[in-house]
């Protein structure tokens, strides 16, 4: 039993020793994401597109809209109906 605990520990204390030496993964993705910012800045996009914002509607956007406004309004007068039927009879 106690070969087994220091055969443990001594294992233990290589692993910690293997991650200390070799488990740079934060440095190499540090170094990673400033090599990526790097590029970013070094490349610059010039296009002679130009985009225009519409922001008036279509008309099946306007039909749409319309629509369900009168579907609102249905539901509404049918909850009306029946709340008015349910306490009509109580």
């Amino acid at each position: 039993m106690k070969q087994f605990l220091i055969n443990l520990v001594l294992v233990l204390f290589l692993m910690c020793l293997l991650t200390i030496f070799f488990g740079d993964h934060q440095v190499s993705q540090t170094m990673f994401q400033r090599k990526i910012d790097a590029f970013e800045e070094s490349t610059t996009i010039s296009s002679s597109y130009i985009t225009i914002a519409d922001t008036t509607d279509n008309n099946v956007s306007s039909l749409v809209g319309i629509v369900s406004q009168y579907c609102v309004y249905m539901i509404e007068f049918i909850g009306e109906l029946f709340s008015n039927l349910i306490s009509l009879f109580l």
